[in-house]
Formats: structure tokens, C-alpha cells, sequence
């Protein structure tokens, strides 16, 4: 099976490091990509993804999502054929 190189790419985590370069590497290469973050109106700690979204106008945008509320990547994830899971649960006071 081939995947579709129209359709999106989802980036989980999109504002960590590896996220943020994937997320980089994928619109330099004309990808159309879905971010997901935990909250997009966020302005400080997401200025880089802004800035790659003015750079690569209408091929970024980010979604909120968190990894264990169930439901929350599906509008991220529609049209999706692949995703690049880097997102990682944040847990305060749990192992």
C-alpha cells in the first residue's frame, strides 16, 4: 500500500524538539502537516510552530489533544495516512 502524499501527516507532541523538527522537515518538503499540542491558542512555547505556520502558509495547523483524554486526536487525525507519534503523557504525581 502507498501512501497518499496529498493527504496530511499527523505530528503528535508538535511542540516538543523531535516534533518540531519532524514537523519542519515535513513542510520543507511541501507536506501538508496537522500538529497536535495541548492548547494551540498557547503563545508562548509554540512560537516556533506559529512561525513555520507563517512561513508555510495553509499547509500547518495545530490541533488541541491530549494522549489520555480518548477522543481527542480524532479531528486531528481525519484524512490522516500517517502519523509520527512523539507525544508523551504528562503526569504529576504518577508513574
Amino acid at each position: 500500500m502507498k501512501i497518499d502524499e496529498a493527504a496530511p501527516v499527523l505530528v503528535t507532541g508538535g511542540s516538543g524538539y523531535v516534533a518540531s523538527w519532524l514537523v519542519r522537515y515535513l513542510l520543507e518538503d511541501g507536506r501538508t502537516v496537522r500538529a497536535t499540542v495541548r492548547d494551540p491558542k498557547k503563545k508562548k512555547g509554540l512560537e516556533h510552530l506559529h512561525a513555520l505556520a507563517e512561513a508555510h502558509p495553509g499547509r500547518l495547523t495545530l490541533h488541541r489533544a491530549e494522549l489520555l483524554e480518548p477522543g481527542s486526536y480524532t479531528e486531528a487525525m481525519a484524512g490522516c495516512e500517517l502519523v509520527m507519534h512523539t507525544a508523551s503523557p504528562f503526569l504529576i504525581g504518577k508513574v
